[in-house]
């Protein structure tokens, strides 16, 4: 066995070796329990399309360990830790470690070439903002304890070399990367691709949605699996509405991301904002607001055990608390965050 793989993820984690990244973010910043990497982009999480672009270049031993977020003074043992070690006992030459705090497009073939030649312990992956949290490790660097790891790892990263990476990526720091992150797959800016099939130009339709004819979605955009858009709904380019939610009757989503089984009540216009359940994040206007209350958002399916069950790449909660059950009914009056913000929940 010569290459073994570990992908952190978590509140905190490996920048480059023998360093640690704080979590942090703009609105609403990831929870440990709901980093980013599991947040759906275009049908499947970022943490899911990181472990495919490692099969596809023919890594196998990829673990996924996630970051307690403490410091490792007191001993305690982190998961990726841990995972390093047991690689190395099982005859690893060297351990491959991500952070899925950032997406990036690098070549691993190219990487490992450019680590054999440069003779180094430890090469770092950056680009022309710093390090981008992946490190490519010799094994022989966890000769010993665990303790004499961590003392030999911070040596080591003193004197490592620097692979240059020109390619595409994004650090997932909050928000408003996550929405960078959608935009540029909808553009075709990266390798990322829709799950689904392109029913129209520029429109993308996952396995069992259904899009009403008298709804319109102008692309670039993407519909999620077993996710519905009824009648007068109108979807416009840049918009991503993932799995199995529903955009009701007459509600207009306009350059936004719609996550998963999140329910959008009829007569709404939701505009540059990430929406989850009744929690909405307006990009533009940097609001963090909770509707539940309104009725004009809410949830579709199952209860959060369920969810969490079903998949890994949902967002499930990440916004906050569990919120009301969305319904398609016909509205009292016509539904909108207009109206929401009249009645004083954006002030």
């Amino acid at each position: 066995m010569e290459l073994g793989t570990i992908i952190i993820t978590g509140a905190s984690h490996p920048k480059t070796a023998g360093q640690r990244l704080a979590a942090h973010g703009d609105i609403s910043p990831p929870t440990s329990d709901h980093p980013v990497a599991l947040w759906d982009v275009l049908g499947k999480s970022v943490l899911q399309r990181i472990v495919e672009r490692l099969r596809a270049l023919g890594t196998q031993l990829v673990t996924v360990a996630s970051s307690q977020g403490a410091t490792t003074a007191n001993g305690n043992t982190e998961p990726w830790e841990k995972a390093f070690l047991e690689y190395v006992r099982n005859g690893a030459e060297r351990v491959l470690v991500i952070s899925a705090g950032t997406y990036s497009e690098v070549d691993i073939a190219d990487l490992l070439k450019f680590h054999r030649a440069s003779r180094s312990q430890v090469a770092n992956v950056v680009d022309e903002q710093g390090p981008l949290g992946i490190s490519l490790i010799e094994a022989k660097c966890a000769d010993g304890d665990l303790q004499s790891f961590r003392n030999r790892l911070a040596a080591f990263a003193s004197c490592s070399s620097s692979y240059e990476f020109s390619g595409y990526s994004n650090r997932l720091n909050g928000i408003q990367d996550y929405r960078s992150l959608v935009r540029d797959a909808l553009a075709g800016h990266s390798q990322i691709k829709p799950l689904g099939r392109e029913t129209a130009p520029g429109v993308w339709c996952g396995a069992g949605a259904r899009v009403s004819a008298a709804a319109q979605i102008f692309g670039p955009a993407y519909i999620g699996c077993r996710t519905r858009i009824r009648a007068g709904a109108l979807v416009t380019s840049g918009t991503s509405i993932e799995q199995r939610s529903e955009v009701d009757c007459g509600t207009v989503v306009e350059n936004s991301s719609i996550l998963p089984r999140t329910y959008l009540g009829p007569g709404l216009h939701v505009s540059q904002s990430v929406v989850s359940g009744s929690r909405l994040v307006h990009l533009g206007r940097n609001i963090d607001v909770e509707l539940a209350d309104t009725g004009l958002l809410g949830r579709t399916g199952p209860s959060t055990p369920g969810r969490v069950l079903e998949t890994l790449g949902s967002f499930l909660g990440a916004f906050g608390g569990e919120s009301r059950i969305g319904a398609s009914t016909s509205s009292r009056t016509p539904a909108s965050v207009d109206w929401a913000r009249s009645n004083g929940f954006f002030d």
